[in-house]
């Protein structure tokens, strides 16, 4: 019985060598008589050294292959954040360093899409380049953001007119594989009825839900076909521009549903990094309070003096007359910050000499009541008839007071 099992258990260490030993696929099934074969015509040596290129040929492919997938994922997430894709918050600067670090990751998308961007074509020659390099490209390696650029290409008509109507194939591919931007793209397509497509609002309504479901803001964005230019001379502002317009659309619920967190969210982004409009956005904001509270219920954005103040005194540093005449608010009624008139009268004067013609009522009330200064009823004359030259009701009232 030992010697059975002994037996039994030889076999089965024989059959692991063979099966280790053999290659497997294809390969394993190829008849002795090839190798035999290729003996008569070559030394063992040169077998050998021919089979040692090959796996290095395999390795240095893989390696290659490697590198170019980790630069696609590199740029799949700096077009993310870039453009506010996939639920990711508009972050340009974090999407401008994913996508320079994928460029050295061995992708070819960042450089291709930069000329894209930046017009940097001038001949017909230059196009097909771009075109042919894409397609090379997608023939290697199918990726969905070369299949959006390539029938962007055809959408700028780099395959020529007559080709046009090859972007609907092309973003049909690139939604197939997840690309957000293909969606809204091909929902104007059908809204406008080009690309050799008949006009369908039903039809570019649907790809405009597909966009919502992975980019609420690139959803809002397409509605109004105002979508975030991707230029990199002037990426900053484009950008803070769109989340501006886009937070004004979560407050008035033009296109979207009121969100006024939302809202606070995008405007402050810009907010942040100067954008002028964002600031006194939520100046204005924080003053009243986001007046949600029909029911009873607490106001969504509370009143909030402080910050009142504090963005409007950073959109009237920047010069806005709205912003300045806000700071003047603020320190007249001493909101966010202690009551001043003498600095509540500077910021109104930096206004009224921008021709707000808010500030220079103030300014006339300020000289009429002698607020923070002697009464000059001369002054207060002057600066209410500049008010009432822009028809201020408040003003024409007073000039016909003091005349």
């Amino acid at each position: 019985m030992g010697a059975v099992n002994t037996h039994l258990h030889s076999a089965n260490l024989n059959q692991k060598r063979r099966r280790i030993t053999t290659s497997g696929g294809p390969f394993a099934t190829i008849p002795r008589e090839i190798v035999r074969t290729m003996l008569k015509y070559f030394t063992i040596y040169e077998v050998a050294q021919l089979q040692r290129l090959v796996c290095l040929e395999f390795r240095d492919a893989g390696q290659e292959r490697i590198h170019e997938r980790g630069g696609k994922k590199l740029f799949e997430e700096g077009m993310a954040f870039w453009d506010g894709l996939d639920n990711q918050i508009l972050d340009e600067e974090r999407g401008w360093l994913l996508l320079q670090a994928s460029r050295g990751a061995g992708c070819r998308m960042d450089a291709i899409v930069d000329k894209l961007d930046r017009n940097l074509y001038a001949t017909n020659e230059e196009k097909q380049k771009i075109l042919k390099d894409l397609k090379e490209i997608t023939t290697k390696s199918p990726y969905h953001w070369v299949d959006y650029y390539i029938g962007k290409c055809y959408n700028k008509g780099f395959g020529g007119e007559e080709h046009k109507h090859q972007a609907v194939v092309w973003l049909n591919r690139a939604i197939n594989g997840g690309n957000t931007q293909a969606m809204v793209d091909l929902g104007h397509a059908y809204e406008d009825g080009r690309l050799g497509l008949t006009q369908s609002s039903t039809k570019a309504n649907e790809f405009y839900a597909l966009s919502k479901r992975k980019s609420p803001v690139l959803h809002a964005l397409s509605s109004f076909h105002y979508l975030l230019r991707r230029k990199w001379y002037n990426k900053r502002i484009d950008a803070q521009e769109a989340r501006f317009n886009l937070g004004n659309r979560y407050e008035n619920g033009n296109g979207v549903e009121i969100d006024f967190n939302r809202c606070v969210e995008l405007w402050e982004q810009s907010a942040k990094q100067g954008h002028v409009g964002s600031q006194f956005a939520l100046s204005c904001l924080y003053r009243t309070g986001s007046e949600d509270n029909e029911n009873g219920n607490r106001m969504t954005i509370p009143k909030n003096h402080p910050l009142h103040f504090k963005w409007a005194l950073a959109a009237a540093k920047q010069g806005d007359a709205d912003g300045q005449r806000c700071t003047g608010d603020c320190y007249d009624a001493g909101w966010g910050v202690e009551q001043n008139y003498a600095s509540a009268f500077e910021w109104y004067m930096k206004a009224a000499e921008q021709e707000n013609a808010v500030a220079q009522l103030f300014i006339g009330d300020y000289f009429e009541e002698g607020k923070g200064r002697d009464i000059d009823l001369i002054q207060a004359l002057f600066w209410y008839r500049k008010a009432a030259a822009q028809e201020d009701q408040e003003a024409m009232a007073a000039v016909e007071r003091l005349a």
